[in-house]
């Protein structure tokens, strides 16, 4: 991008100065290059920063420029074809990391992360502590999976348990949804704990409660300053207290409450719930009477619930809410570290559960694949319960919804991440589930500073992940849908091609030498050049079946923003025309092995075979 006089650049024009005339001559007259130099290194900037500014602007109008329905853009990656550039989580054994050594918390922070596309695991990374007894071992070893890792004197840290401290909730919450024969989503909690006050708990569900909009507090006693040595309370300008709490449940290790000392608690007007329903607090101890109510149900021991209802059925080995008994098992603090180890009691529900990274996955990909509730009960378990005063994330029961927009995916868009974060004292863990692209992920780690080591990794692995996932995923349409499908007999045809747009485009359309586009085009008040048909695979049950259902989006172009996005309303704009009964938005892909072969077009009656 130099600018060049009589076929030499400035720089070059320059150096001729320098071995003419010397250094001292050259620099005597500084400004002959100098200026002309920065003024053409400010005019490439210049013309850099508007390329930008034009690109930038190309791709808002094209995020402007179509309104997908709910749901995902195509379906996901059945087998990835390549191997994903996973840096810094893929590395020979024997190599440093360096990215990650660049974070204060990698010396002392033991850690696995583990994730997976479908079955197939594309990230087996493990990092243990300096000094700590599972220290790492160069080997030249690979994991079962094939993928580079560390080897350890001990138990390899993938089977090693760490405490998932909140991510506990996702097994109580589930333990719920798999007990609906005696458990009613919209039951009140006196239902099954009749102890409780009914004016104060006889409006507050289950639901509720797992979707902590319960309108209780946090802890309860756990935590509560009156417990803590030395504490005095005049530094806070309050008084000393005379009647002091029941000394039980002060903290994991302590004396452990008995049922009638909970339900005590709870029934105190301090601990009484205030506006369920009005909005989310996150509450610990909402979670204690899930525990109680579903030992009530099932007349059994809360860990033996969640051992029955979902370890045992998916093999979930390693995982449990015993303290562990043999070191090398777990990863347990080093000397003079305080950490949440000893058994968590009342709180077991909460987040007492220890498990290997190993079984967190499986634990995940069960979810994912419907080994534990059906298609339909596992979306409606994902869906948001309240919002938050942030457009990127949304509470569910108990997910924690992440929206980002900022993904490097083809057609940009918020992608929408289920996670759960869990952390006490030396122990921090994510689970997260991404549908769209059947992506597992799990994150296991323990240290002082393991909280702020879980927050700066999961970008670390989404971020790449799921734009491979994309990548992927649109290889996969091009194989499988793409294409011109026709009856030459009819003088009928649709040709659908993947561009930078969500979903498949739909570029020309004719049944019975009719040009179909055109025809819609003016239904909807639009010419062909404002007029956009898409399709979207918005029936997920019907993926991978012999025949699967997709839904065509007709669409107008817009190159402006509304009030509120208000027009983007796709999600009511679904079957807008039938004829004799049958919708002409939805259409029907017929497979011989991997791929289409054909497409009915329901409304039409009609169906194209794909061309050889």
């Amino acid at each position: 991008m130099w600018l060049e006089i009589f076929g030499y650049t400035l720089i070059e024009l320059c150096l001729f100065f320098v071995f003419k005339y010397g250094v001292k001559r050259t620099l005597d007259y500084t400004w002959y290059c100098t200026l002309p130099i920065i003024l053409g290194y400010g005019l490439h900037k210049v013309i850099e920063h508007e390329k930008q500014n034009v690109l930038q602007e190309k791709a808002a109008q094209a995020r402007r420029a179509y309104c997908p329905p709910p749901g995902p853009s195509l379906p996901p990656p059945d087998r990835p074809l390549a191997s994903p550039p996973f840096l810094p989580f893929d590395r020979s054994p024997c190599t440093p990391d360096h990215s990650l050594e660049a974070y204060d918390w990698y010396a002392s922070t033991t850690f696995v992360v583990k994730a997976s596309i479908g079955n197939l695991t594309l990230i087996d990374y493990a990092h243990a502590a300096e000094g700590s007894s599972h220290s790492a071992q160069p080997s030249p070893e690979v994991h079962a999976s094939g993928l580079p890792g560390y080897s350890t004197p001990h138990e390899p840290l993938h089977e090693t348990k760490f405490r998932i401290a909140s991510v506990t909730k996702l097994f109580t919450v589930l333990a719920v949804l798999l007990s609906k024969e005696t458990i009613g989503w919209e039951d009140a909690i006196t239902k099954h704990i009749p102890e409780l006050d009914a004016r104060s708990y006889g409006e507050v569900t289950i639901g509720a409660l797992a979707g902590q909009t319960s309108g209780l507090g946090r802890f309860g006693y756990v935590g509560d300053l009156s417990f803590i040595p030395g504490f005095n309370p005049v530094q806070l300008g309050m008084g000393v207290i005379q009647e002091p709490l029941p000394g039980c449940d002060p903290f994991p290790g302590g004396r452990v409450c008995t049922r009638s000392e909970v339900l005590d608690m709870f029934n105190h007007p301090a601990y009484w719930p205030h506006s369920p329903n009005f909005g989310p607090l996150y509450s610990n101890i909402a979670y204690n009477l899930l525990g109680m109510a579903l030992e009530s149900a099932h007349s059994k021991p809360f860990d033996r619930i969640i051992e029955d209802l979902i370890f045992d059925p998916i093999g979930m080995t390693h995982s449990t809410f015993e303290m562990p008994k043999e070191p090398k098992s777990a990863v347990l603090p080093q000397k003079g570290a305080q950490w949440a180890v000893p058994n968590f009691g009342n709180f077991n529900p909460a987040g007492g559960l220890w498990s290997t990274p190993n079984d967190m996955l499986v634990f995940l990909q069960a979810l994912l694949h419907h080994k534990l509730l059906s298609p339909v009960e596992t979306r409606k378990w994902l869906q948001p319960r309240s919002m938050l005063p942030t457009l990127h994330q949304l509470v569910g029961a108990p997910w924690e919804i992440l929206r980002p927009t900022d993904l490097d995916v083809r057609a940009s868009r918020p992608i929408n991440l289920y996670t759960k974060a869990g952390g006490v004292a030396g122990y921090s863990s994510f689970a997260v589930l991404i549908p769209e692209y059947d992506i597992a992920i799990s994150i296991s780690a323990a240290g002082n500073t393991s909280d702020a080591a879980i927050v700066d990794i999961l970008p670390l692995v989404v971020k790449p992940l799921v734009a491979f996932a994309d990548h992927e995923a649109r290889l996969q349409a091009t194989t499988k849908y793409a294409g011109t499908y026709s009856m030459p007999e009819s003088n009928s045809s649709i040709t659908l091609t993947l561009d930078d747009g969500p979903g498949m485009s739909i570029t020309s359309f004719g049944v019975n030498s009719i040009p179909v586009l055109e025809r819609l085009a003016k239904l909807r008040c639009a010419t062909c050049d404002e007029f956009s048909a898409r399709l979207y695979p918005t029936d997920p049950d019907s993926l991978r079946a012999p025949r699967e259902t997709w839904r065509i989006l007709f669409d107008g172009k817009r190159p402006n923003s509304t009030f509120a996005d208000m027009d983007c309303g796709s999600w009511n704009w679904g079957d807008p025309w039938r004829y004799a009964g049958l919708p002409l938005d939805t259409v029907v892909f017929e497979f011989d092995g991997e791929k289409a072969a054909s497409i009915e077009l329901v409304g039409w009656r009609t169906t194209l075979s794909r061309a050889k």
